[in-house]
């Protein structure tokens, strides 16, 4: 299993995300773990986590760029 990990603000982290998976088949093999913490002081924006596992060798044009 290999992992993408994508955090930040929820705008850029959403951005980035659907930047990334477009074109792939997120299939039931690949599962999408959504994280959020709210900021420890108040006035502070929170963060967003998305954790994407999947197996090796599932976007092989991916790993070929690497």
């Amino acid at each position: 299993m290999k992992v993408k990990i994508f955090y930040g603000l929820a705008k850029d982290v959403e951005k980035a995300f659907n930047e990334w998976a477009k074109g792939k088949a997120l299939s039931r093999n690949v599962i999408i773990h959504t994280s959020y913490s709210e900021g420890a002081m108040q006035g502070m924006q929170g963060c967003v986590i998305i954790a994407v596992y999947y197996p090796e060798g599932l976007w092989p044009e991916e790993e070929a760029k690497q």
